[in-house]
Formats: structure tokens, C-alpha cells, sequence
């Protein structure tokens, strides 16, 4: 009798397993360089939820975060690019910020270099590509399935090397591939065969780095650098590429990353670095195009990318309480049972 309340019991438990939906709930997620850590954010207010989702422990750390880029959600995994010279790899995480494995890295043939944006598309990951170590091919766009695998590259060189030759973040846009440009200092179109199709952006200074589409088809662009001073912030484009609005002399010395939030305010990241005043903060796109138009969430960030995923819930669920409570009647029963004399 206790053998089969207990694989009675233990069937009911895998049951109710099952048969319930892991909780959910949408974050952001928002990379700083500087402490080597990746955080989560409220989508509708960009506070901070959990400061240190995914850390660099330093020793006895199967990863080592040096410089972290950006962060995004494949399938059941989050991928966070470093673009640290001794790094030049992609790291695999669960979706509760467990280690998985690396793509890329210093050996021969690790295939990336210098990497900076994350995008998934369509089925596959775009990693933004600058160098040439470790057999990669320099500005370009490389191809990532879902398994890890590299499937090839386009070069995001164009106009004979005068345009595309460092890239630093792609969306998918109307079709086709949007690339902010350090070389050019302008957002580049290109069809997703690879070959260029035009300037989307006249240049506006400093150096575009993350971008964001909104859902009018508005695009926005954050800007990094530090000449001139006056240049650097968030930039606003419209579907045919004129300026709409932008956001200079943010509080940091530029901005890396960019997201909307739900309430309707502009999430940036800055590089901050140790200052308590700069970082995570808010632009309230209604609001004056300087720098009184920010309003601190996180001091001393160092800020990298921003976007969504689609985290557990980091709480037991309603079946693992009754798994707890069936359990426990087992437990009772096992114990009233008298043993044959």
C-alpha cells in the first residue's frame, strides 16, 4: 500500500506540473558595461525589477563579462553580446540567467569580432560585426540560427568602403535592414540579400548606436560621443527619414541605448560611468529638447542596449503549492500505515 500512495502521489505531482502554465511576465532588458551585469526593467515605467539578473561573478565564473553590449531573448534564451577585444563572443543564458554556453570567442575560426548589437529576425540572429580576429569578416552583419550556429555574413561595407564600415545596431524595417553607421554617422538601408539599397538618414553627428522602432514607423536613434558636445543625446526620424524631433546634451557623455516605454516616455542609457546624476533615465518626448528634459531611474550605469523578453515569473506557481500539499497527505498516509507482523 505505501509503494502506491507514493507512485500515486508522485504521478499527480508530475501531473499538475504539467498541466499548469509557468507564470510569465514582460521586462526589459538593459545591459551596464560598467558593473559587467545584465538588468531588468518595468516595460511600462523602466524601473529597476531586478538590478542583477545575469552578473559576472569574476573568478570561478564559467562566463566573464568584459564589456557586454547588448542583450536579447532567443527562443528560451537570453544572448548577450561582449564586444571586448578578449571576449569577441556571444553568451548563452537560460531564462533564468543560467549559463548555457558561448558563440564565437578567441579561437581559430570563432567567426566574431568586435561585436555589438543583437538583433532576432525572422527566425534568425543578426550579430553587428566590426573586426576581422579569429576569421570574422569585419563590418558586416553575421547570421546566427537559433542553435548557435554561424550561417554566413554580408559585409556592410558600401559605396566602395566609404559607407557601412562601422556598424553598429540593425532592425528590421519595412521589409529590409536598418544599420546605424559610426562611419557614416547616418541609419543605412539594406535589402536582406545583403546588397545596399541607400542612405536612410541624412548624418547627424556623433555616432548612432541603438536604435528603436516605434509604431507609427518613426525610428529612434541614440547618439554616442563626444564631439561635438553639443550633438550627442536621442534622435527621432520619421518614416521617410527627416529629423522629427531630438533630445542633445543629455546629463552622459552620449547615449548607447534606447526603448519606449509603455507610459509613452523614451527609456535611454547613457555612458554614465560612476556619475550618480547619469545612466538609466527618462525623456518625456513632449517635453524641451535639452537636457533639463531627463529624469534619473538608475544612477552611475554605464548603459548598453535595451529590449524585451519575455521572463518566468520568479515565484512558485499555484501547482507547485498543491504539488507541496499532496505531498504532504502522502506523507500522512505513508505514516498510517501499520507494517505486517
Amino acid at each position: 500500500m505505501k509503494k502506491i500512495l507514493v507512485a500515486l502521489g508522485a504521478t499527480l505531482c508530475s501531473m499538475l506540473a504539467a498541466a499548469q502554465p509557468v507564470p510569465t511576465q514582460n521586462v526589459l532588458l538593459a545591459v551596464d558595461t560598467g558593473r559587467n551585469r545584465v538588468m531588468t526593467l518595468d516595460p511600462q515605467t523602466g524601473a529597476v525589477l531586478n538590478a542583477n539578473f545575469i552578473v559576472d561573478i569574476g573568478a570561478g565564473s564559467p562566463f566573464d563579462f568584459q564589456t557586454p553590449r547588448a542583450a536579447i531573448q532567443v527562443g528560451q534564451e537570453i544572448w548577450v553580446s561582449d564586444q571586448s577585444p578578449n571576449v569577441n563572443a556571444i553568451y548563452r543564458f537560460d531564462l533564468g540567467g543560467g549559463y548555457v554556453g558561448r558563440i564565437g570567442g578567441n579561437v581559430p575560426g570563432g567567426g566574431l569580432s568586435n561585436v555589438r548589437g543583437l538583433r532576432f529576425i525572422d527566425g534568425v540572429v543578426y550579430a553587428v560585426n566590426a573586426g576581422t580576429d579569429n576569421g570574422a569578416p569585419g563590418a558586416s552583419l553575421v547570421r546566427i540560427d537559433t542553435a548557435g550556429n554561424i550561417l554566413g555574413a554580408f559585409s556592410t561595407s558600401a559605396s566602395g568602403g566609404t559607407l557601412g564600415n562601422s556598424p553598429w545596431d540593425v532592425v528590421s524595417y519595412n521589409g529590409q535592414l536598418l544599420v546605424s553607421d559610426g562611419t557614416s554617422r547616418a541609419l543605412q538601408l539594406y535589402n536582406t540579400d545583403g546588397s545596399y539599397s541607400g542612405a536612410f538618414t541624412a548624418a547627424f553627428n556623433n555616432i548612432p548606436q541603438q536604435m528603436f522602432v516605434r509604431a507609427n514607423g518613426n525610428v529612434l536613434s541614440a547618439a554616442n560621443g563626444s564631439q561635438p558636445l553639443a550633438s550627442f543625446g536621442l534622435y527621432e526620424f520619421g518614416a521617410n527619414g527627416s529629423l522629427v524631433s531630438s533630445w542633445t546634451g543629455t546629463p552622459g557623455l552620449g547615449v548607447r541605448g534606447v526603448a519606449e516605454l509603455g507610459n509613452g516616455r523614451y527609456l535611454i542609457s547613457e555612458s554614465g560611468g560612476a556619475n550618480a546624476a547619469r545612466g538609466l533615465g527618462t525623456i518625456d518626448p513632449a517635453g524641451p529638447a535639452n537636457n533639463s528634459n531627463f529624469s534619473l531611474v538608475l544612477g552611475s550605469v554605464n548603459g548598453g542596449w535595451i529590449s524585451a523578453a519575455v521572463l518566468p515569473v520568479p515565484e512558485p506557481g499555484t501547482w507547485a503549492l498543491m504539488a507541496a500539499g499532496l505531498l504532504a497527505v502522502v506523507g500522512v498516509a505513508r505514516r498510517r500505515v501499520v507494517p505486517a507482523s
